[in-house]
């Protein structure tokens, strides 16, 4: 049987406070949710290179004074992609998966 996640919108988060059946993903944007420590995603554009993507959690007063990050491999300068927000996902059974929910 195939599963299907809904996004739990982040008002419901707090008022049920169960995290036991939650799952979580991460979504690119353009711009960060978080206000104190921000996650992207930066990517070596050199193609012999085996690193293809680097994820980087920093801190906020960091985020816009970032130098030019290199890879870890090659030491070539890392291309930024976008920002990661964190959402939470909600499994949904029956009828209610033909209503738009996120397959898996």
């Amino acid at each position: 049987m195939e599963k299907h996640y809904r996004i739990v919108p982040s008002r419901d988060i707090r008022l049920n406070g169960t995290l036991i059946d939650r799952i979580y993903t991460e979504i690119p944007a353009d711009k960060p949710d978080c206000a104190s420590c921000f996650e992207g995603e930066w990517m070596c554009s050199h193609w012999p290179c085996p690193v293809r993507s680097v994820r980087l959690r920093v801190k906020a007063m960091l985020h816009q004074h970032l130098p030019r990050l290199r890879c870890p491999l090659c030491l070539r300068a890392l291309d930024f992609r976008h920002w990661l927000n964190p959402v939470a996902l909600r499994a949904v059974c029956g009828e209610n998966q033909e209503r738009g929910g996120v397959g898996e």
